[in-house]
């Protein structure tokens, strides 16, 4: 038998932005979102569920984002690189064989470039999309990003398949397209828990208990089944989603340390 040994929820930098960025009609209240990357320590190896923000930005989040960075108000401490954080864990970047990408937004590629080595999964168009973005949508992507994703060996997930990534039930890779083409989630199982990882096909839970979605997904009929997905797992008794970018959610789940499974 194989199976998950332990889990992260790394130390994350943050972005603020109106509740209307996050929730279509949403107010002027300001959501403090993290920027969240997640380590799972497998028998078959480590996973990496995205990749945060650029390691250069530590420190100073301005040097690398730019007026972005002002505008979301960065905060983004030496401390919570992700190369770092993996090491203190006593692994190494090389340890890392799988990457799962939620999506190819500047926030989840950012330290693309610490995993050539390791095998990669997108969702089906994702990579492509990102390539020639909706010219309103375009300051999502970051180039250098790509090109340190265009190293890696990449599996697509087609849309609306769900993919067992190790075949026992564990670590499964979640279609939930409409955010962007290829917006994957990730669930995990260990001793009859299971944990949802959103992605950004939510940004906030309103988002999934109203079944409303986020004004800049790119297709708003995709992005709301997938919701609509999510919500389904959510009423089971055994399931917790996350919506990673939640301030609230992240304070619940990780209230006993960045440890979150093991």
């Amino acid at each position: 038998m194989t199976g998950i040994r332990r889990a992260w929820a790394l130390d994350a930098p943050t972005m603020t932005a109106d509740e209307s960025f996050v929730l279509t009609g949403g107010g002027t209240a300001p959501v403090v979102m993290p920027l969240p990357a997640f380590l799972v320590e497998h028998d078959l190896g480590l996973v990496l569920f995205d990749a945060g923000l650029a390691p250069e930005a530590a420190g100073d989040p301005g040097a690398v984002y730019g007026p972005l960075a002002e505008a979301f108000q960065a905060v983004f401490p030496e401390e919570f690189r992700l190369d770092r954080q993996i090491e203190n864990l006593g692994f190494r970047t090389e340890d890392v064989r799988h990457v799962v990408l939620s999506h190819a937004h500047f926030d989840h590629t950012g330290g693309l470039a610490h995993f050539p080595h390791a095998q990669g999964f997108a969702g089906a168009g994702e990579l492509r999309y990102a390539q020639q973005p909706a010219a309103h949508l375009a300051g999502f992507f970051r180039k250098q990003d790509l090109e340190a994703a265009a190293r890696i060996s990449w599996n697509e997930l087609p849309a609306g398949y769900d993919h067992d990534l190790f075949d026992d039930g564990s670590v499964t890779l979640l279609s939930l397209p409409g955010h962007t083409p290829g917006s994957l989630g990730l669930q995990l199982r260990q001793d009859g828990r299971t944990l949802v990882l959103s992605g950004d096909a939510a940004h906030v839970q309103q988002n999934i208990s109203q079944t409303t979605g986020i004004p800049v997904d790119v297709d708003s009929v995709r992005a709301l089944d997938s919701l609509r997905k999510l919500k389904l797992l959510a009423a089971r008794p055994d399931v917790t989603v996350w919506v990673n970018h939640d301030p609230d959610d992240w304070r619940t789940h990780r209230a006993g340390g960045k440890q979150i499974l093991g």
